[in-house]
């Protein structure tokens, strides 16, 4: 898949996945659930930021290929939750959503997009490095007190480590 940058300002490269987009939902817990929980192992946890936020799907055309939970904070938006099905990872639809989100945060009036994930998801760590998110911080314990054991590749967690993208206003490139 052929990548090419697409300004001056854009982390994101551009891929030929035009199809892919975010769209609002309103909870359905057979449609929405089994993906909130791949990236959240505590339903009530995520029943308590649907509440505080704004779910999407993300679409391949005509299929909910994964979810969003977006949590506005001021100038910030925070993803609470991203998933995507296993069989649509790693092909380049993680990076377009992250995109779509930022999109979607820019036209909002929004100037940062943070995100957290745990001290141990090593492979997710990486990811936002690549999407192009910078090391904002860590909230430390966040885990210890967690309804569930959080264990990934037999490490347990213990600290939400956070990250920040600067959302430059597109209209101004």
């Amino acid at each position: 898949m052929a990548e090419k940058v697409t300004g001056p300002k854009s982390y994101f490269p551009s891929i030929e996945m035009s199809s892919l987009t975010l769209a609002p939902a309103s909870f359905d817990r057979e449609r929405h659930l089994p993906l909130l929980l791949e990236a959240d192992d505590v339903e009530e946890h995520i029943h308590g930021y649907l509440d505080r936020g704004l779910l999407f799907e993300i679409r391949d055309a005509d299929t909910q290929i994964g979810v969003a939970v977006l949590v506005d904070d001021g100038d910030a938006c925070e993803i609470w939750n991203i998933a995507l099905a296993e069989e649509h990872r790693g092909r380049g639809s993680g990076r377009r959503a992250i995109e779509l989100i930022a999109e979607r945060c820019r036209e909002q009036g929004v100037s940062r997009l943070t995100v957290g994930t745990s001290d141990c998801s090593l492979g997710t760590i990486a990811f936002y490095r690549k999407v192009g998110f910078r090391f904002a911080g860590v909230r430390k314990g966040y885990f210890d007190d967690y309804p569930v054991e959080v264990l990934e590749d037999g490490i347990r967690a213990r600290d939400m480590v956070m990250f920040e993208m600067e959302l430059e206003d597109s209209s101004s490139s």
